[in-house]
């Protein structure tokens, strides 16, 4: 016997010891006794269709794509702030921080086809879901322990070769970047801002740098906001690490499909995911 679809969504919520399913992760179309599943970091109308055309009793996106994940989006990101805070930014500061961004994915979710995908998985009566925060918590906490270890006197590029060794991100096309500082600044305090949503973009990292974090991670930031940050922080010793998007997602996604393989779901990977992973 198979898993239900909700009981997938668990197993990814239960990596984190989580329980309540984050707004940005939904079943699109439920399922029972799902013994197959095509995975992969972006699963939209064509993968939906391929995973009909080959079988799989499952389709299972990181990306959210449908109604709840997308006009719900923004909740997500109070978790921008709660990291924010944590690491002493002014609760003020981090909301005026994040409001930008809260917006233009307001707006972005109100504009967007958010039945286009999960449509196509109804006609075909393709079970699909998405998980995205949990398993993006569960690659933070890696890049947390890979800062926590390292010693207190540690370089910024010393963090960057410490990254550069998870396997995801061994494996990947893209490189671990310093978008922003030198390899023999000091590392000091670390904000690893990830399973936020998004990255936090300029606003975010300058409220960080601006209370006392040294180096800031994003897995993935804009050229836009890279310049904004090397022309006010340039000679200021700050730091932004970049890890990488997908082989990033990859990581949480990748110990997705090792606990679904522990309970008897047969996974094959596609769109990014499986970056890394020993089969």
């Amino acid at each position: 016997m198979g898993l239900s679809t909700d009981e997938i969504m668990q197993i990814s919520l239960d990596l984190v010891d989580w329980d309540d399913t984050p707004a940005d992760s939904t079943v699109y179309v439920p399922g029972e006794d799902v013994e197959t599943a095509l995975v992969g970091i972006d699963l939209e109308s064509p993968e939906i269709q391929l995973a009909h055309d080959l079988g799989y009793d499952l389709a299972l996106a990181h990306h959210p794509t449908g109604m709840s994940a997308r006009l719900d989006f923004p909740e997500v990101l109070d978790t921008q702030v709660e990291f924010m805070t944590e690491h002493g930014v002014p609760e003020d500061v981090a909301e005026d921080a994040v409001a930008d961004l809260r917006s233009r994915m307001d707006h972005g979710g109100h504009s967007s086809n958010y039945r286009h995908d999960p449509s196509v998985a109804e006609l075909l009566g393709q079970p699909y879901l998405n998980t995205h925060l949990a398993p993006d918590e569960y690659g933070r906490r890696v890049f947390r322990e890979v800062a926590d270890d390292l010693d207190d006197d540690a370089t910024a590029g010393e963090f960057v070769d410490a990254l550069a060794a998870i396997p995801e991100l061994d494996a990947a096309d893209t490189d671990v970047l310093l978008r922003l500082g030198d390899r023999d600044n000091g590392l000091g305090e670390v904000a690893v801002h990830h399973a936020a949503g998004t990255n936090g973009g300029a606003s975010v990292a300058r409220a960080y740098f601006e209370h006392g974090v040294d180096t800031v991670l994003y897995i993935h930031v804009g050229a836009g906001d890279t310049a904004e940050l090397r022309e006010e922080f340039a000679d200021a010793g700050k730091n932004l690490v970049v890890t990488g998007h997908i082989a990033s997602d990859a990581i949480g996604m990748n110990a997705v499909i090792d606990a679904l393989e522990a309970r008897g779901v047969e996974c094959d990977t596609v769109s990014g995911c499986g970056i890394g992973r020993e089969n």
